[in-house]
């Protein structure tokens, strides 16, 4: 009797023969626009080049993957293509610990990453690639930032950022660790400086009105995009200043307005100026806007107060309702005025226990109390919302980033560079050392000449955030590389880009919320201005599909955590078939997966 013979598998001769023959027949390229067949453009999230690809990208490429390759097999056109978030602190980071340029850190990441996706064998369409640290992906960037200064959505102001003074710089949230700096772990104090900020607020109820609209969502994303709204449903009325005129204050808690104590106010309000001429209130406001804006209700314990010295009246009578000004305002209701009502709510408890004694505390002027308190300016009790979504800053103190095509004149002020002469280039030689900025000590960069003047100018030496970048890059890929010409007035006027437009389905982690939502008020603002007006409701995303983390001792999978399994030497033992239908199989999308 013959022995049984056990058929052995050997996956890594037959997956790189098999791969190779995909990529000589341009298996996974992008076709033509056919619009009589059916068609979609599938995006997955763009990693950072910041070491090497774990099983976290593993879990969210094999969903898009799946999804891409089914498509096909239906006979449906797939564009599915890749790029990578080469800007900002982790690619600053990698090149610090390796003692090499940001430039040739992406490089290296760049190709040994594209190595691994490709063993893997992801269907992406690499002739679509992009990497956002490439001149021609980064004049995109600048390019969005002049359209959204020119429509007023971007704009200059001044904001908190984390500062060492040992290392000379500003740091980044992960970068500070009890109050320490994670380079010297000396203390980390806030600072106030100039930023460039991304007015989001625009938009934000328009964001939240057409979420019902998401018909292809699952409710992991929808729950993301109501997170990041930060929605409060409540009630708003005039309460009088003497003298005439009223503020607007908003309340939760409708049922409650005879039980407020106080109003506290934002110090974003736009009429807070005006609350605090008095010059003691004015010196504690400026410095309550140094000391940090960013402070949750957790901390109403001990978080800064100003009295402004004045109060109001309620139309319900009752004592007069002093005014305060708060920054724990702004992470529980935007910038607003809101009643505080201890009875309902534990902050606001707390801060009652802090109200400043006032002898014989009066409205301004000894504005009568009750319901005649109004003088006519007011009016009732009616619904209303406030969101958390707020503008935020998108520049940053570091140089490994898109630079900002902006020049300052003693003559002129900031000038922004023209069109024709993006992309503004950012030195490729420059060699952060996570003390100071070295772009600002770089004169051939910094020496410049005013574009309106032609008189000696200096560049803005801020470079914009990576997440500035994420809110454009998705955009050209709907274009083949070789017809996106020199100017970005081609690919926005390519024919392709109607074709692909809306995006069929966003694959990401759960965490990537707040990239998805301002994705799509940039979209929104794009629709207005005029380039993407054929997409009539502002959504760029049809569709969109959260999946949960990969955990890995107990947290997220993460480079910055230390936590990471490299998919190489599970390739090598079981095959890239083997490892991707694995992670599809140990966990629903909406489930995270315990590795």
């Amino acid at each position: 009797m013959s022995e049984l013979v056990t058929p052995s598998y050997e996956p890594l001769a037959i997956e790189a023969a098999r791969q190779a023959a995909w990529r000589e027949a341009g298996a996974f390229g992008t076709p033509p626009p056919q619009d009589e067949r059916p068609h979609l453009y599938i995006k997955p999230s763009a990693p950072f080049t910041s070491g090497n690809i774990h099983m976290g990208h593993v879990r969210s490429y094999s969903i898009g993957d799946a999804y891409a390759r089914f498509r096909r097999a239906r006979g449906d056109d797939v564009l599915f293509a890749f790029g990578f978030d080469a800007f900002g602190l982790p690619a600053e980071l990698g090149a610090i610990a390796a003692g090499i340029s940001p430039s040739e850190w992406v490089q290296r990441c760049a190709e040994h990453m594209t190595a691994q996706l490709d063993r893997l064998g992801f269907s992406f369409d690499w002739e679509r690639s992009f990497v956002s640290s490439d001149p021609n992906s980064y004049r995109w960037s600048q390019w969005l930032f002049l359209t959204l200064l020119d429509a007023g959505l971007v704009y200059r102001g001044s904001g908190n950022v984390d500062w060492c003074d040992t290392c000379q710089t500003t740091l980044a949230t992960i970068q500070v660790e009890d109050g320490l700096c994670w380079r010297c772990h000396n203390p980390v104090r806030l600072v106030q400086r100039p930023q460039w900020y991304l007015r989001i607020s625009a938009y934000v109820p328009e964001n939240d009105r057409r979420l019902a609209e998401l018909e292809d969502w699952d409710e992991n994303s929808l729950a993301s995009q109501r997170f990041v709204l930060g929605r409060v449903d409540g009630v708003e009325l005039e309460l009088a200043i003497a003298g005439g005129g009223a503020l607007t204050v908003f309340t939760p808690h409708a049922d409650a307005l005879e039980l407020a104590r106080f109003v506290l106010m934002s110090p974003k309000h736009p009429d807070v100026e005006s609350w605090a001429e008095d010059s003691r209130v004015h010196e504690q406001l400026e410095a309550l806007r140094s000391g940090g804006l960013e402070r949750s209700s957790r901390d109403a314990e001990a978080i800064a107060l100003v009295d402004t010295g004045r109060s109001l009246h309620a139309p319900w009578g009752g004592e007069p309702l002093p005014v305060l000004i708060s920054p724990v305002v702004d992470g529980r209701f935007g910038r607003t005025a809101v009643l505080g009502i201890p009875e309902r709510d534990h902050a606001d408890a707390l801060i009652a226990e802090r109200l400043p004694a006032r002898a014989g505390a009066q409205a301004q002027d000894g504005a009568t109390q009750g319901a005649g308190a109004s003088d006519g300016s007011g009016s009732g009790p009616r619904p209303a919302v406030r969101y958390r979504a707020d503008d935020f800053s998108i520049s940053r103190q570091r140089a490994w980033g898109t630079p900002i095509p902006i020049s300052y004149c003693e003559a002129c002020g900031p000038v922004p560079v023209p069109r024709e002469q993006l992309p503004v280039l950012l030195p490729t030689d420059i060699r952060p050392t996570g003390a100071g900025n070295p772009l600002a000590q770089l004169e051939e960069f910094v020496q410049t000449t005013c574009p309106r003047c032609d008189g000696p100018a200096r560049r803005e030496t801020d470079t914009l955030d990576c997440h500035f970048d994420a809110l454009w890059l998705w955009i050209p890929a709907c274009v083949p590389t070789d017809a996106r010409g020199e100017r970005l007035e081609e690919i926005l006027a390519h024919p392709d880009l109607r074709h692909w437009l809306p995006c069929r389905r966003v694959v990401a982690g759960s965490d990537s919320g707040n990239f998805v939502f301002d994705q799509r008020i940039v979209t929104k603002a794009l629709r207005d201005i005029g380039p993407l007006r054929f997409l009539s409701d502002g959504e760029p995303f049809a569709g969109c599909t959260f999946h949960e983390m990969v955990i890995s001792q107990g947290r997220k999978m993460s480079k910055h955590l230390g936590n990471v399994v490299d998919p190489d030497e599970l390739v090598d033992r079981f095959g890239a078939d083997t490892v991707r239908l694995a992670v599809l199989y140990a966990a629903n999308p909406q489930r995270a997966l315990n590795w």
